[in-house]
């Protein structure tokens, strides 16, 4: 019998795989982000990460970090914000899926070419000096997905 097809390690850059180099991290929509980071930390061993305020201080990022995997939470700090509203609608839980690109702009190109709707046309800024931009939830599979490029991504320097 013969094997199935071994999957690409996520070791390998993304040039050479193709266009995502990997899982960036998953964003949580919560209304205070403090009890859940401290749940998380004595609860899995989670490590807490850097905060910034982004959106002109109107969203406050908490990050975690559990093993390989990020979780960013998403705590609103204005009403009119897109995560309060999303708070409203669907309560806490899932926001979004962030998936690392090396170049953001030829990604959301190929994206629209192939029928995906976008959110962003093009990059805004993002956490930790990022680009990112949305694709909507409709295109896939009911998901909100995030592409992000960090800094370094086209210097071929690894992610920080």
């Amino acid at each position: 019998m013969s094997e199935p097809p071994r999957q690409p390690s996520r070791s390998i850059p993304a040039a050479e795989v193709g266009a995502v180099g990997g899982l960036s991290h998953v964003a949580i929509a919560v209304r205070e982000a403090d009890p859940l980071v401290d749940t998380l930390v004595h609860g899995l061993g989670a490590v807490r990460g850097s905060e910034e305020l982004l959106d002109d201080g109107g969203l406050r990022v908490v990050f975690v970090h559990l093993g390989p995997v990020t979780l960013e939470l998403l705590e609103p700090r204005r009403e009119d914000h897109t995560v309060a509203k999303f708070l409203e609608v669907r309560g806490p839980g899932l926001h979004h899926v962030s998936l690392e690109v090396r170049d953001l702009v030829a990604q959301l190109a190929r994206a629209k070419a192939a029928g995906v709707r976008l959110i962003d046309e093009t990059p805004r800024p993002g956490a930790h000096g990022t680009r990112v931009a949305f694709l909507h939830p409709k295109s896939l599979g009911g998901v909100l997905v995030e592409l992000c490029e960090s800094p370094a991504a086209n210097e071929g320097e690894p992610r920080g």
